[in-house]
């Protein structure tokens, strides 16, 4: 019964509908993620997950930093979410999880402080408002999770279960079409992202000054 409302809910013909729905899924997520790690996990617990950190300096090329900031995101992010999209399982598409899974990881990394930038004692306690209107990863998942919603109803190959693995074609690319409204909310964001970037090269700069 919930699994069939999901369902129908994220695949519904209506982008409104699919985003709400999405959004709470992944609200929940990153909220118990948060509360969790906080609770139970070391400060620095995932940094080890980062990788390879870019040099990026803030102060004298903040332009630049932005810049970089915003292809990378879109190259990366965008295009994770655009490829998944082109499958589903069932009636769910596989765009969906990256969004929600990097949702799940940043309410992780505000728990235990686990951030390119690190500053020893700055975790975050589980809903700290402020954090939240303030963190430039907020409005970059937004963004993740606008396009997902999106590219919900784009898939290109089907699954009809997770066990099948059989793939059956149910529309090729030129036959995508998108609405008005699901144009719009591309354009959205992509002003999430901009807008991330621009935040995220501010605070970045204000850590190289102090």
């Amino acid at each position: 019964m919930i699994w069939s409302f999901f369902a129908r809910a994220l695949s519904h013909r209506s982008a409104a509908v699919r985003l709400a729905i999405a959004g709470t899924i992944g609200l929940l997520g990153f909220s118990v993620a948060w509360a969790l790690a906080y609770a139970l996990l070391p400060e620095g617990a995932t940094r080890f997950t980062l990788g390879v950190i870019p040099a990026l300096d803030a102060r004298n090329s903040a332009s630049q930093v932005a810049t970089t900031l915003f292809v990378w995101n879109v190259s990366f992010g965008f295009g994770v979410i655009g490829l998944a999209s082109l499958y589903s399982i069932g009636p769910i598409s596989l765009a969906y999880l990256a969004p929600w899974t990097w949702l799940v990881r940043f309410g992780v990394a505000l728990g235990t402080n686990s951030f390119a930038l690190f500053v020893p004692g700055a975790r975050v306690p589980p809903f700290d408002l402020r954090v939240i209107f303030s963190h430039a990863g907020i409005p970059e998942l937004i963004a993740y999770v606008v396009l997902a919603t999106v590219l919900a109803n784009a898939s290109v190959w089907r699954q009809r279960r997770v066990t099948d693995r059989h793939l059956v074609r149910v529309r090729r690319l030129r036959d995508i079409r998108l609405t008005r409204m699901e144009l719009s909310l591309i354009g959205v964001a992509f002003a999430l992202l901009a807008g991330a970037a621009l935040m995220e090269t501010s605070q970045i700069a204000a850590l190289q000054a102090a």
